[in-house]
């Protein structure tokens, strides 16, 4: 007896198996493949107070996450979590990002990563280097620097304690001097620097003022020199500063910057410790006034 087959019963299963199937090969084929591309991977040379931009655009079926971190000296710094920022339309996303370049921020190499995770939890990194202009201000902070010329009225008055003294400049607006072990001496608390671009004072590029502890007797007082940069190159600057107290005025110095070295505060360590430690000559007295240059 020859069996019946049920054609229509074979149909409907073959059908019922292919259409699920066939949803699966669709989506397959319709599924976004993540990508991601920074319209810049590396910026201008930029100075200080200007500003780096790039434009981020994503592909993707969803994205989990969404940070950038700033690199400094290629080292991951300060982590920022940009996932709210994101514009999307569809499944296109893009960022915008801007970025200030701070002061100091000339004295190490600089860039951004920003790290995407999308919703399989792929991670993707895209990169931005930003190329920074060595400011004169932080010229001061790069090196270390030494009296070498000083002439007025055409005559040479650089003395020798001020010819081997090397100074040294901190970005929290400190400043110490190598007095070298010969002329160490406990006289002065070398205490704070300001600094000043003046682009409408004539030839004058900056002013900066040093601000020390000068002991006398049981106690102390401030003192503080203007120094009025009149040509500047990493390398080298000319400024001229004043002695009222002499009858000394415009007097010519050049300081000139070298690699920074070995170099003792104050020449010894015992006479660091000193005047480290005596409270008549403390840096916590000074005046406030004198950090702001008015002029």
């Amino acid at each position: 007896m020859k069996r019946k087959m049920n054609f229509p019963l074979l149909l409907v299963c073959i059908t019922l198996f292919c259409i699920p199937f066939a949803i699966s090969s669709c989506n397959d084929e319709d599924e976004v493949k993540t990508n991601a591309t920074i319209s810049t991977s590396s910026t201008p040379v930029l100075a200080v107070g200007e500003s780096a931009t790039a434009t981020i655009n994503i592909v993707a079926e969803g994205i989990k996450s969404f940070k950038y971190y700033k690199v400094v000296d290629e080292v991951r710094a300060v982590e920022y979590d940009a996932i709210n920022n994101l514009v999307k339309e569809g499944n296109k996303y893009t960022y915008s990002f801007s970025y200030t370049v701070q002061e100091f921020d000339d004295l190490h190499t600089l860039g951004f990563e920003f790290e995407i995770v999308d919703k399989a939890n792929v991670s993707y990194v895209l990169g931005l280097v930003v190329n920074t202009e060595l400011s004169l201000k932080s010229s001061f902070v790069k090196f270390d620097w030494k009296v070498t010329a000083s002439e007025w009225l055409g005559m040479d008055v650089l003395a020798p304690h001020d010819a081997a003294y090397i100074y040294r400049f901190h970005e929290d607006g400190t400043y110490e001097v190598d007095m070298t072990p010969e002329y160490a001496d406990n006289l002065h608390h070398f205490c704070y620097w300001v600094f000043k671009e003046t682009p409408d004072n004539g030839d004058t590029l900056a002013v900066i003022r040093l601000v020390r502890k000068l002991r006398s007797g049981e106690t102390a007082v401030d003192e503080y020199y203007d120094y009025r940069i009149v040509n500047a190159t990493q390398a080298e600057m000319t400024m001229y500063w004043d002695i009222p107290v002499f009858g000394m005025f415009n007097i010519a110095n050049t300081f000139t910057s070298q690699p920074k070295g070995a170099f003792q505060p104050y020449g010894t360590p015992e006479m660091a410790s000193e005047v480290g430690n005596d409270p008549v000559m403390s840096c916590s007295t000074v005046d406030p006034a004198l950090l702001t240059i008015q002029k």
